[in-house]
């Protein structure tokens, strides 16, 4: 990275949505999906450790700061809404990688609790970024490649079936 891009690590749900929605965001200049802030080497969906699944963000800070990365994360997904109602893997959290990314999170849930936007109070956790544990080549920029979304299980009216 170079003196002017910044790392952030964003747990807000499906990461296929969250990197389709974080990437096309001013500023941005690349991103990836993975697994952060559980247990083991290799969670899935099924067996996941307690680990979200993650976007990291790298950001060119003279084009978009932390605070306003976060703004547009709290935009974009229900931090009012806890694991118990969107399971672990789905949660709200944010991954500091510094003291000064703790602190500018803390502020900015302080703002957006108080705003009133969501109906709940948000649940948003701040935890230290551990390992980022990248998922492979076919779970990268997945919406761009299927942007009709997930596989159905069944065939849809009026479209085949897109097989995995």
């Amino acid at each position: 990275m170079s003196k002017n891009t910044e790392r952030a690590v964003l747990a807000g749900g499906c990461y296929w949505i969250m990197q389709q929605l974080l990437r096309h965001r001013e500023g941005v200049i690349s991103t990836r999906v993975g697994w952060m802030g559980g247990e083991g080497d290799t969670p899935t969906e099924n067996n996941n450790g307690c680990h979200a699944e993650v976007v990291e963000v790298i950001f060119d800070q003279d084009r978009l700061s932390y605070r306003e990365l976060l703004e547009y994360f709290f935009m974009v997904h229900r931090p009012d809404l806890g694991a118990d109602v969107v399971a672990t893997i789905y949660r709200s959290e944010i991954f500091h990688t510094s003291g000064s990314q703790r602190v500018i999170a803390e502020e900015t849930i302080r703002d957006v609790d108080a705003s009133g936007h969501w109906p709940g109070k948000v649940v948003t956790r701040v935890s230290q970024a551990g390992r980022f544990l990248v998922d492979p080549p076919k779970d990268q920029d997945y919406l761009q490649r299927y942007p009709d979304g997930c596989p159905a299980p069944f065939p849809r009216q009026g479209k085949q079936a897109r097989a995995s």
